[in-house]
């Protein structure tokens, strides 16, 4: 753990910076995507709302089972990641709010330290 004193930032704003980066970092990673997942996950959905595509009969056929149970299962997955997502998002609006209205740089760092743990709850 790193220690907090008066010469850790230059200034309260960089101390905000440095935390609010932190949390949005922590936020991304517990969502467990990126953006070419993201594109890649969005055509899969897509394909499975209309009920066929390239993407969900090449899973239906690599895994053997029905076009429409990988398609339902998509659906599922899709549901609980938005979910999850939903959550995660809650919580980060609350500890960026709650770090620019922190006084010190280390109630910031307490701030970010408690939203990590949270995070290590949601999975």
């Amino acid at each position: 753990m790193a220690t907090l004193n008066a010469n850790t930032f230059k200034s309260r704003a960089d101390a905000e910076a440095r935390y609010l980066s932190l949390i949005d970092v922590a936020a991304a990673e517990a969502r467990k995507i990126d953006p070419a997942q993201e594109a890649v996950y969005q055509r899969k959905l897509t394909e499975a709302i209309q009920g066929s595509g390239a993407l969900i009969e090449a899973e239906a056929e690599a895994t053997g089972v029905e076009v429409s149970s990988v398609a339902t299962a998509v659906i599922k997955e899709r549901e609980a990641w938005e979910e999850h997502a939903h959550t995660v998002e809650v919580h980060r609006i609350k500890a960026k709010a709650a770090v620019r209205n922190a006084d010190t740089p280390a109630a910031m760092h307490q701030v970010a330290k408690a939203f990590k743990h949270q995070l290590t709850l949601l999975q």
